[in-house]
């Protein structure tokens, strides 16, 4: 059956060694051999271009273990070379978590979040003109990342990161390169409140503003006008929701 010389197939590439019984029953055992090694690394070359300051972190020998633990693990299951990186993530993130400093995998979240956002949907419903009577459009090219270390400054010290609160987002730029921007506090909760998109934009600031103690003066207004500002002119703010027809 087609889905026995599948699964022989994927036992083939990705398991630890290879089952003489599924070379045998492919055949051509050399010619599989050498198609194995052939898919395992072009998946470690986009994993490794995906996650280049992670993968130097580590070490070579580090970084290929996991990549070795996640082949004999099922491997992939994306069907675009683009998602593997992010399949490889959700299998090493939680294993860096518990085996590494705790910098790694942070270091590890923001570069996926980079790679995710570049290949992100264009996507989004249509935009009316903003206003605070109407649900935010977020453009979907975005990630909101909260960190213990300063995980985005480079060049990755070689004894790594000392603890510091970090806060990021990351979105696409007009030209389609993802972008760090460092946030405060406020403003990452902000754009966070205003992802899901269910909720007029006053309501989301009242309840923003509660949550940090801010009574909602002139002062805060306008500076809440300027970051708005900034957020339409870097593309993540889209505007309103348009109201169904």
């Amino acid at each position: 059956m087609l889905s026995d010389r599948e699964a022989a197939i994927a036992r083939v590439c990705f398991d630890a060694e290879p089952n003489e019984t599924d070379l045998e029953s492919l055949g051509a055992p050399d010619r599989w051999l050498l198609y194995r090694k052939m898919v395992r690394h072009r998946l470690k070359k986009v994993a490794s271009t995906a996650l280049p300051r992670t993968k130097r972190a580590l070490g070579e020998d580090r970084f290929e273990t996991m990549l070795a633990a996640w082949f004999a693990g099922g491997g992939p299951q994306a069907r675009y070379f683009r998602n593997v990186p992010i399949d490889f993530c959700r299998f090493a993130l939680p294993r860096w978590k518990a085996q590494e400093s705790p910098w790694i995998a942070e270091l590890a979240e923001l570069e996926i979040a980079i790679w995710s956002v570049k290949y992100a949907s264009s996507q989004h419903p249509p935009a009316s003109d903003f206003a605070f009577d109407k649900p935010p459009l977020l453009t979907p090219a975005l990630e909101i990342l909260r960190f213990a270390h300063p995980v985005h400054r480079a060049p990755t010290p070689s004894e790594g990161y000392a603890p510091e609160r970090t806060l990021l987002c990351i979105y696409r730029d007009p030209e389609h390169q993802p972008v760090t921007w460092i946030l405060n506090a406020l403003a990452a909760d902000l754009i966070e409140a205003w992802v899901a998109g269910d909720r007029t934009v006053a309501e989301t600031v009242q309840t923003v503003a509660a949550a940090h103690n801010t009574e909602i003066s002139p002062a805060f207004i306008d500076k809440l006008s300027t970051l708005i500002a900034d957020f339409l002119e870097r593309g993540v703010l889209l505007g309103g929701r348009a109201s169904p027809s």
